[in-house]
């Protein structure tokens, strides 16, 4: 009898074969089977969407924007809607004035290589800048960086800070994953760990900045920097009658996790672990993670389970349509509220 609970067939009989074969395959992290499955899912069986949803993910994630566009313009010819992903991008833009959404006078987009092509973008950028108090820019579609790159951008970054422009970063999480490789580099490239400590100041995410400025110390043998709250412009909110259908939580009210989680003892499950230990409400951010192997995805059942026999309220908030499913698979829907995932 195999050990593995994902083997057992009868798990979730509603879902297609090719869905669970390809989160599988993706939580095992075999990406390119993951999407021959459910290519030839979509080719054969093009009214069932949920095969559709997974691969807009799998080349959301993968930073393939040629296929991922081709597919969304196919999607909406097949169900004529817009898929999941793109009703998310969607409801994030309109949360910003129109001066800051795509194609504003205030927007700049940065896709493919963050290397000297980039130049120009970043110049408009700067002009941008010198005519609206925040600027927006998108980091989304950056598929990959050169250190040449990470310099120009911390160099107009940091002159926008010094000026006092107000920024929206979109897509800063993902990017600064993408980072990894050049950080990785001895001796220590200090433009591109510059860049990514000023991004994630942007970005407001204090702790990683703080475990990310460590690890330049000692990188790079100096002193770690310091923690400072950038007081900067912020976007002007529209005046909606916004309805809803999830809740949303505060920093303090919710724990985010990111990237990929591995392992019975991968350091986020821990820190799940003793979140839910002194947490009533146990909210889960899985927003932006990219995978979960099978081994994390037991383990975080096994914390989410005995969470909820203590009488905890667990919610498991907005997991990518991969992740979904493979708590489909562990039927996690019994001991915790699996929050934003769209099926339709």
């Amino acid at each position: 009898m195999s050990s593995d609970p994902f083997e057992v067939t009868e798990l979730a009989p509603g879902l297609p074969d090719a869905v669970r074969q390809a989160a599988l395959m993706h939580a095992r992290g075999d990406t390119l089977s993951a999407r021959g499955v459910l290519e030839a899912a979509v080719a054969a069986s093009s009214e069932v969407a949920r095969p559709w949803h997974l691969l807009l993910e799998i080349e959301r994630m993968g930073g393939r924007w040629t296929q991922y566009e081709a597919l969304v313009a196919r999607y909406r010819m097949r169900f004529g809607e817009d898929p999941p992903t793109e009703r998310d991008r969607h409801l994030r833009e309109s949360r910003l004035p129109d001066v800051l959404r795509p194609g504003g006078a205030a927007c700049v987009s940065l896709g493919g290589a963050l290397d000297a092509s980039q130049m120009a973008a970043l110049a408009t950028l700067r002009t941008a800048a010198d005519r609206h108090p925040v600027v927006h820019l998108d980091l989304s579609r950056l598929t990959s960086a050169e250190a040449v790159g990470c310099g120009l951008l911390r160099a107009v970054l940091q002159d926008l800070v010094t000026g006092g422009t107000g920024l929206v970063l979109t897509g800063a999480e993902a990017f600064t994953r993408r980072l990894g490789p050049l950080l990785g580099q001895r001796p220590a490239l200090k433009a591109v760990w510059e860049l990514q400590l000023l991004t994630l100041r942007l970005a407001q995410d204090r702790e990683r900045f703080e475990r990310t400025a460590l690890e330049y110390a000692l990188a790079a043998n100096v002193a770690a920097p310091a923690w400072e709250v950038l007081p900067l412009p912020q976007a002007v909110q529209p005046v909606t009658t916004e309805r809803r259908e999830e809740p949303r939580y505060t920093k303090r009210e919710s724990l985010r996790l990111t990237g990929t989680i591995t392992g019975a003892e991968d350091p986020q499950l821990i820190a799940i672990a003793e979140y839910a230990a002194v947490n009533q409400y146990v909210n889960l951010d899985l927003s932006s993670v990219d995978r979960m192997d099978p081994l994390a995805a037991q383990t975080l059942a096994g914390i989410v389970e005995a969470a909820a026999a203590q009488s905890r309220t667990v919610r498991l908030i907005r997991p990518n349509q991969l992740v979904a499913v493979l708590f489909e698979l562990l039927n996690l829907g019994r001991s915790a509220t699996i929050v934003g995932i769209p099926q339709s």
